[in-house]
């Protein structure tokens, strides 16, 4: 049987289920996210059936993104506090249904999880990204990696991107050095409109730059921005060699039986 990793973005389907659930007062809100987190998970584990799973949750900063861009994720909503205070319980909640989790000071869950699917995907394992964030889009060039938005029920393979942006996976990133996306900045004063028409002509950024000072239009704000570019490409590119230190054999999911009632 061929394995299947399931990489669950942990705070990307804590956060959501949490903005939806409805109560009188924070601790009942936060009661019933991880009830209904849970229910998510294990709705998810059903319609997937991995042999392997793992939650992964963003380690403290700074990560190497801050280092490089100290705005870093300057402008993002920050966690609600008591929703962080009580993330333990859901750590615990998550281990106890047999599903083990991941966090590391310093990394984000982002370049985690690319780096353990680009590591299983080598293995031929195949592995689904549980996730509603864009960024995975670009670790769609390998067939063996699919993006699930758990909320639309919606897969996400390389013909996905080929459809939505007009070219493929593997110019994701030179698209968002340019556009931005999510905390990555990209160049001021060029849209997505702007950047497809320069992705389709030219297919790389270091081929905009030749053209110089004559570049004009999109192509023009590229090359007078070219620092910030270089700087959003870096952001954009997920870290798919770093070493996380886990195995397959680590990730191996077992379902945790209940004990029979007395």
């Amino acid at each position: 049987m061929r394995p299947h990793l399931l990489l669950i973005d942990a705070l990307n389907l804590i956060r959501r289920v949490h903005a939806a659930v409805r109560a009188p007062d924070e601790n009942s809100q936060i009661d019933g996210a991880i009830s209904a987190t849970i229910a998510s998970l294990t709705r998810a584990i059903k319609e997937t059936s991995p042999t392997h799973c793992l939650m992964v949750f963003d380690g403290n900063p700074p990560t190497w993104r801050h280092e490089l861009f100290p705005d870093y994720k300057k402008g993002r909503k920050p966690m609600p506090e008591a929703l962080r205070k009580r993330l333990g319980d859901f750590n615990r909640a998550f281990l106890k249904m047999g599903v083990k989790t991941f966090r590391k000071t310093g990394l984000e869950a982002d370049d985690v999880i690319a780096a353990i699917a680009s590591k299983a995907s080598k293995a031929n394992a195949e592995t689904t990204i549980l996730s509603t964030d864009r960024i995975f889009l670009q670790l769609l060039n390998v067939p063996q990696i699919k993006l699930r938005d758990h909320f639309q029920k919606i897969d996400y393979q390389g013909e996905s991107v080929q459809n939505l942006y007009g070219f493929g996976a593997e110019k994701l990133t030179q698209f968002w050095a340019i556009a931005g996306v999510g905390d990555v900045p990209g160049v001021q004063g060029v849209g997505d409109k702007g950047a497809t028409s320069l992705i389709l002509e030219h297919q790389e950024i270091s081929n905009i730059f030749l053209l110089g000072e004559e570049a004009k239009g999109a192509a023009g704000k590229v090359v007078k921005q070219k620092e910030q570019a270089l700087l959003s490409l870096k952001l954009a590119t997920l870290a798919c060699d770093l070493e996380i230190g886990l195995r397959m054999k680590d990730l191996r999911y077992e379902t945790v039986s209940k004990p029979d009632p007395a």
